[in-house]
């Protein structure tokens, strides 16, 4: 009977574990998405240091989300997800209209790390 009792409970913390984890990253992928928007918004503005202060952000709400996730995440998509927040931050350096195509592509990338992270039915099985 204890064995049950803590089967259930071991049960219990890891999925309340994962929906957290679940939480967490869509948090802090919108928060990403939105630096990525001020980003945009700045540099259509003709505000270069402001365009280059939020890829600065967003290069560190990045990393600090790799410290969370690091071991729960594909790495090959979170390296991907570094390279066009560095192609952000450069582009933004540099006052280049690449920007827009980058951002478009981080957005696409973070979506993508979203759905990668939510649990579906198909996942689990």
């Amino acid at each position: 009977m204890n064995r049950l009792v803590v089967s259930i409970l071991l049960l219990a913390v890891m999925s309340a574990g994962c929906f957290w984890s679940v939480f967490i990253t869509i948090d802090k992928t919108n928060e990403l998405s939105g630096y990525i928007d001020q980003v945009e918004q700045a540099h259509s503005e003709g505000d270069s240091e402001a365009a280059v202060k939020y890829a600065n952000q967003l290069h560190d709400a990045w990393d600090s989300v790799l410290h969370y996730s690091i071991l729960v995440n594909d790495l090959g998509h979170a390296m991907e997800i570094t390279s066009c927040i560095a192609e952000i931050s450069s582009f933004a350096e540099e006052g280049d209209d690449e920007l827009y195509a980058a951002c478009d592509r981080a957005q696409a990338q973070l979506e993508l790390f979203r759905e990668m992270q939510t649990p579906t039915l198909w996942k689990i099985l």
